[in-house]
């Protein structure tokens, strides 16, 4: 379709994902640069609520999880949940990503719907690294969810784990 002279995007848009959510989780930002090339919209969601970035981000897709500084994607955009961009890269583990969004000054403090933050998510995941760089960013380990466990226990043993001047991740 890109290789033709017709540009028909509603031939290659399903009833869930449009053409550029294909291509972001696919990883194949050469495509995506053409579709965006045809002003397709980076921040256009899918029938889920999913924009391009949220797929690559959940796909492990870094090439493209890079559009925010190039291309006008929406660092700042919530999952009709509440979830954050931050949110996303944390649960998939991405370093990458969660320091890309800190260059945009991303709040890591952003609670989802359910009181939920970066910082829980990474805790619940025992991802000791994602929450050691999440605290020295400046997240807040004193925010509590509405009543889930949090693993309060788990997250003290990780604040002791920390140096006290360390040097930074970023």
């Amino acid at each position: 379709m890109l290789n033709t002279h017709v540009h028909d995007l509603a031939v290659a848009t399903s009833g869930k994902w449009l053409p550029i959510h294909t291509l972001a989780v696919s990883g194949k930002f050469y495509l995506v640069d053409a579709l965006l090339k045809h002003n397709v919209d980076i921040n256009a969601v899918d029938k889920n609520g999913l924009t391009a970035i949220h797929k690559a981000i959940i796909g492990k897709k870094q090439a493209t999880t890079n559009y925010p500084p190039r291309e006008s994607a929406n660092p700042f955009v919530r999952y009709y949940d509440g979830a954050t961009l931050m949110h996303y890269a944390v649960y998939a583990a991405s370093t990458p990503t969660i320091k890309l969004l800190l260059l945009y000054n991303v709040d890591i403090n952003l609670q989802d719907n359910d009181g939920w933050t970066p910082l829980h998510l990474a805790v619940q995941a025992r991802k000791t690294d994602i929450v050691k760089l999440l605290l020295i960013r400046g997240a807040d380990k004193m925010l509590k969810n509405k009543g889930r466990d949090t693993r309060t226990y788990e997250l003290i043993n990780l604040l002791k784990q920390l140096p006290k001047h360390g040097p930074h991740l970023l």
